[in-house]
Formats: C-alpha cells, sequence, structure tokens
C-alpha cells in the first residue's frame, strides 16, 4: 500500500482519469499523467509496481472501494474506467486517513484566512468542513449556500482544468441554443464562473478569435495531437472593464452614471455594482453612483434587475437602450387578460 507524501496527488490524478469517459487510459497512459505532475513537484516518478499497489488499494475496503470496468481493452491493452459514469472520489466519503490529513490541512490554512490574498478562505474552510462532515454532529444546519447541483457542465471543470494546465488543445462538441451541434478545435486559456455558470474562454480555430462556451453547452471533449497556440491575455485583467463574462470586441469602456432610489442606497454602498464604482452623489432623492465599462448584455440584465429603483443618467445611448427594452417589457403585460 503506498502511504508516502505523494500517494494522495497520485489517487487523485487515477480518479481524474478513471471518471474520464472521453479518454481511455492504458497503463503507460497513466503514468504518463501521473509522472508528469511528479515531475513538475520536483520529484522522482513511480513505476508500474507502484501504480499497480495505488490502484489495489483504490479498489480495497481501506481504500475507497472503487469499481472498475473490467473488461475494457485496447489492442489487447488493458483500459482502466470506472464501473459506474458517475462515480468519482468528490462525491465519495472519506475514509478515516482522508478525514484526519483534511482537518490538519484546514487548520493550516486556517492561519492564512485573515490575509488580504486569502480572504477566500472565511468562505471556503467552513464550506468544506460542513461539505466533508467534519463539524459535530448537529451542527450540520447552521449555513448554506447557494448552488445548483442541476447544472450541466460541472463535471467538466476538472477535465478542462487539467487540460488547460497541459496546454492541450481539444475537439469539443458543443450545442448553441436552437441549432445543430458543431464540432470545433480550440486552444483552452481559462475558466471563469458568472451567475452560476461556468465558462471556457479559448482561442477558436475555426473563426481564428477568442471565443467563450458556457460548458452546460458542451456536449464532448477529446484531446488532440495539434500544437497549442499559447495565449498572450493577462486573465488577472480581461474583466476588469466589464460586467459578467461578455466583452465585446473593440469596444472601450464608458463612464456610465445611475441614479438609486433611496431604499437601494444601503444595498449599493455595500454590494459595488463593478470595482470602479466611485459615488457622485448622496441625497434624499437617492443615490448617484458612476461606473466604467463597456456595456454588454449582462450589464443591461444587472441594470434591469433593480427595476423601478434604478434610473441610467448617461450615457444618452445605454439609457436610450434601456428605455427600448423597459418599453418592450411593458408590451407583455398591456394585453388584456
Amino acid at each position: 500500500m503506498a502511504t508516502n507524501k505523494h500517494a494522495q496527488i497520485r489517487y487523485t490524478i487515477l480518479d481524474r482519469c478513471f471518471s474520464n469517459f472521453n479518454r481511455e487510459y492504458t497503463y503507460e497512459d497513466l503514468l504518463e499523467e501521473i509522472n508528469s505532475v511528479l515531475y513538475d513537484l520536483g520529484t522522482d516518478g513511480i513505476q508500474k509496481r507502484q501504480l499497480q499497489y495505488d490502484i489495489e488499494h483504490m479498489k480495497s475496503d481501506a481504500g475507497y472501494s472503487i469499481e472498475l470496468d473490467e473488461d475494457l481493452k485496447l489492442f489487447k491493452k488493458r483500459i482502466f474506467r470506472y464501473k459506474d459514469k458517475n462515480f468519482s472520489l468528490a462525491n465519495h466519503p472519506l475514509n478515516q486517513n482522508d478525514s484526519e490529513q483534511l482537518e490538519t490541512t484546514l487548520v493550516i490554512l486556517s492561519r492564512y484566512k485573515h490575509r488580504e490574498e486569502f480572504n477566500w478562505l472565511e468562505e471556503l474552510i467552513p464550506r468544506m468542513e460542513l461539505a466533508f462532515n467534519l463539524v459535530k454532529s448537529g451542527d450540520d444546519s447552521i449555513i448554506s449556500y447557494q448552488e445548483n447541483q442541476d447544472l450541466k457542465g460541472r463535471e467538466l471543470v476538472g477535465i478542462l482544468f487539467n487540460q488547460i494546465i497541459k496546454r492541450k488543445v481539444l475537439e469539443i462538441e458543443y450545442q448553441p441554443y436552437n441549432k445543430d451541434s458543431e464540432t470545433i478545435n480550440v486552444h483552452p486559456y481559462h475558466l471563469k464562473q458568472h451567475n452560476d455558470r461556468w465558462f471556457l474562454f479559448c482561442y477558436n480555430e475555426k473563426y481564428k478569435a477568442l471565443s467563450n462556451y458556457p460548458l452546460d453547452r458542451i456536449i464532448k471533449i477529446r484531446e488532440t495531437s495539434n500544437v497549442f497556440e499559447e495565449s498572450c491575455i493577462n486573465w488577472l485583467d480581461y474583466f476588469d472593464d466589464i460586467v459578467g463574462v461578455t466583452k465585446p470586441m473593440d469596444e472601450e469602456p464608458k463612464v456610465i452614471e445611475l441614479k438609486f432610489s433611496e431604499n437601494r442606497i444601503n444595498y449599493v454602498l455595500t454590494k459595488p455594482l463593478h470595482g470602479t464604482q466611485k459615488l457622485v452623489k448622496s441625497d434624499t432623492t437617492g443615490l448617484t453612483i458612476q461606473i466604467e465599462v463597456i456595456p454588454n448584455p449582462e450589464l443591461y440584465q444587472l441594470i434591469l434587475s433593480f427595476g423601478e429603483d434604478v434610473e441610467v443618467i448617461s450615457p444618452a445611448g445605454l439609457r436610450a437602450e434601456i428605455k427600448e427594452k423597459i418599453t418592450k417589457m411593458n408590451t407583455n403585460y398591456t394585453h388584456a387578460d
């Protein structure tokens, strides 16, 4: 049984491979996947015997009791894949050793949660404690989170994350709304979550341009041997001048003034619409703020979500656009019941 410090890393890689039904993994492929990660960590790789020990441990009751499809072969070579397409260690209960290691890890992480760059730990740590049953009995109902368990495409996040790290060109089958599916070669660069949906940003070989695809519309992914084209985009800054994920090409940010009613003042002040938000005026008639972004569909949706509590002051083009949308909305309610 493998007990060294890299065992959990190997189990995680194997789990990812076993749950990937878009590729056929042999012993050689599994070794390549594991050793590429271990080499990046500056440590020695493993041999086939260690890999066999790892797989047997994962199949045992002391491990994770996984079930592999024992009949899969490719040209007489054994193929490794979970028997159940929906199985993953991600939705499997932790064994005792995992629980102890996770608790230790969370204790270490908690030391850093007060540093500005690790503020996200404030939410992550209690969320993980709850998700992995590390809280005391009776304390499992003190916090809840907004999430859509039925959202399609969630299972692709881990797969695409690893393909981005490995810089692999992918062939994806994509299903647009109200159109036939299409197969496209893409160079994956970045994953972003917005409004409870995940989006893949990538270079599209067909259009020779940057594209983004919601993961819930991706039907199939296949790794190719094409040469990967590197991105020159700074993804830390890419979304700074937009709301959401849609970035119109060749458009510059516009200074936008919005006036909110009195009962929305505290909401807008405590939850800014964008990082560029500035206070213009606040009085008994309401609150006027300024943001500097590129207008896009997500901005329209955000403004309209405030209903009668917001007015677009400027620019005139955006004001007219929102007015037109409100007029069209109004026609939905002018018909006789």
